[in-house]
């Protein structure tokens, strides 16, 4: 496991988190019961008459203090024993020497919320039930009075622990989850617990609305049963109530706002960091990941969202490395799935060009001479031949071929053909200059060119496929190249190329054969031109 940036995040955060909710529903109780309108309450109320009423509300704070710190102390323990592991994790520095040690804290991070709602909720029952009950038997309140604080300090603490349930989820999240789970995949930790989004929603809907309208059904019906013990004039009561219904109105506000933020933060703020994440990949950046950070549905679509983009990654860098070996116009071709498996025919221009007396020259040379200038030569050849539009299907020893036309279509790939080859004669003066500079020897080559119709396919074994042209332009081609020993020229294109160029090129480029000539493996003579000064 990576070691992060901070390897001891601070685990009082729990701590404080689980305080603070406590107190805060300790300081929603005290004020909802002195705001009832029971006779209990408005004893509480009539106290602060007293000239000392200050010292009253001061000693009823510290009490509140002191009875939130008592009350806390179990559930701090439960939570305690439950962060050991992870604890003891972050005291050895994410040691990678104790597999079973990470393993249980991250169960234990992600089954935190879990395990410590159920204790909070299990203290809320019994710890008012304990006190509400002894105020009962020394006679300080009424039993309907004591059942209805009870109840409602139940249903207070069940608020409570929502929220509690939702900030430790959260400070996880935001905490420790990332140092333990640097790549995600929080669902495959087994014997964890997870909350779907649906029942996120429930719970939201459950506390935020049913528990304030059971307060105040629990409420009215305490005052039902204590109408004759507790009379009071008809106004005073309606403003006693309405009063309540303000505070319970005010109170609920806060605690339901509490608990929509939480609940929604924990389903928009990884939504939000998957869109964020796809606008990357959208303008090409393929490194960005989505930080999972829970086990729900949510969750398991980021890991999701980063295996895709990692076979985006992964399919980028391969498209690139195949790009190296094959031609990017081949490549697309292949990878877009537009050429077909069995072939096509195309109408394209085929060249062959092929150096003269290279083999002597390898016998007279050093090897790694011959391979520099037939590196170099394949350069300068290559980029007169990409510029027009060519593609070069092989390097065939000392040979080019290439075609025009495919597999992209290009309307004029007899032009651009006859374009390249009088390109490559330029190249090839230019680069003889520099053999000659160097004290090497000049090349030759001869160029044949024609056009027809083929069909195109990738041909080859199973696991190795080249893209290949099958007719009998392609032997045409490569027959013309061979001709242009025995005719003592650089250039020859068949009569079909010729045919389909424009006026542009003139006779003064192209001369014209005066006999058609017979060519091994065609049927009819071939009529054939020569490049003036080629």
């Amino acid at each position: 496991m990576p070691r992060p940036a901070d390897p001891k995040p601070p685990l009082s955060g729990f701590y404080k988190l689980a305080l603070g909710a406590t107190f805060m529903a300790m300081l929603v109780i005290m004020i909802m019961n002195i705001s009832t309108p029971f006779e209990f309450a408005r004893d509480r109320l009539n106290e602060l008459n007293d000239p000392n009423w200050l010292g009253i509300v001061a000693y009823r704070f510290s009490l509140l203090v002191l009875v939130t710190a008592i009350a806390s102390v179990p559930f701090m323990l439960v939570m305690h024993i439950v962060l050991s592991p992870v604890r003891k994790l972050l005291a050895s520095g994410y040691s990678d020497d104790g597999p079973d040690l990470l393993e249980k804290a991250r169960q234990r991070i992600i089954n935190l919320p879990f395990i410590m709602v159920p204790v909070n909720i299990g203290l809320w029952v019994l710890i008012p039930m304990i006190i509400f009950t002894a105020f009962f038997r020394v006679g300080f309140m009424d039993s309907s009075t004591a059942v209805a604080f009870s109840l409602r300090s139940t249903m207070v603490g069940v608020l409570s622990s929502a929220i509690i349930f939702f900030s430790l989820e959260a400070y996880a999240r935001r905490a420790l989850i990332p140092l333990l789970f640097p790549e995600g995949r929080l669902f495959e930790v087994k014997n964890t617990r997870r909350i779907s989004i649906a029942r996120r929603i429930r719970a939201f809907y459950r506390m935020g609305s049913l528990i304030p309208l059971a307060h105040v059904v629990l409420t009215l019906f305490v005052l039902f049963l204590q109408v004759d013990v507790n009379p009071m004039p008809t106004h005073e009561y309606a403003r006693s109530v309405f009063i309540f219904s303000l505070v319970i109105f005010g109170l609920f506000f806060v605690g339901s706002g509490i608990l929509t933020r939480l609940i929604s933060r924990s389903i928009a703020a990884p939504v939000g960091d998957m869109l964020l994440a796809m606008k990357a990949v959208k303008q090409g950046d393929y490194e960005t990941r989505v930080q999972v950070v829970s086990n729900d549905e949510i969750g398991i679509l980021g890991d999701a969202f980063n295996r895709m983009i990692q076979g985006l990654e992964e399919r980028k860098r391969l498209r690139d490395a195949f790009g190296r070996y094959v031609d990017p116009r081949i490549r697309d071709e292949i990878l877009s799935g537009r050429i077909p498996l069995d072939g096509e025919y195309k109408d394209v221009t085929v060249m062959f060009a092929d150096l003269r007396e290279f083999a002597p020259l390898t016998h007279t040379h050093n090897p790694k001479t011959v391979v520099t200038m037939l590196n170099a030569y394949f350069k300068e050849m290559g980029a007169a031949i990409k510029i027009r539009r060519g593609l070069i299907l092989q390097f065939l020893g000392d040979e080019i071929y290439a075609v025009f036309g495919a597999p992209v279509p290009d309307p004029k790939h007899p032009v651009h053909a006859l374009r390249a080859a009088l390109d490559m004669e330029v190249r090839l003066r230019d680069l003889n200059l520099s053999f000659k500079a160097r004290g090497l020897p000049e090349l030759s080559h001869g160029i044949g060119i024609h056009t027809g119709r083929v069909l195109a396919a990738n041909i080859g074994s199973p696991d190795r496929l080249s893209y290949l042209l099958v007719g009998d332009t392609v032997n045409l081609a490569s027959r013309l190249q061979a001709m242009t020993r025995d005719l003592d020229t650089r250039i020859i294109v068949s009569g079909d190329t010729v045919s389909r160029l424009p006026d542009t090129f003139s006779t003064a480029t192209l001369e014209a054969v005066p006999e058609p000539v017979s060519v091994k493996g065609v049927d009819r003579p071939v009529s054939i031109f020569t490049v003036a000064g080629a």
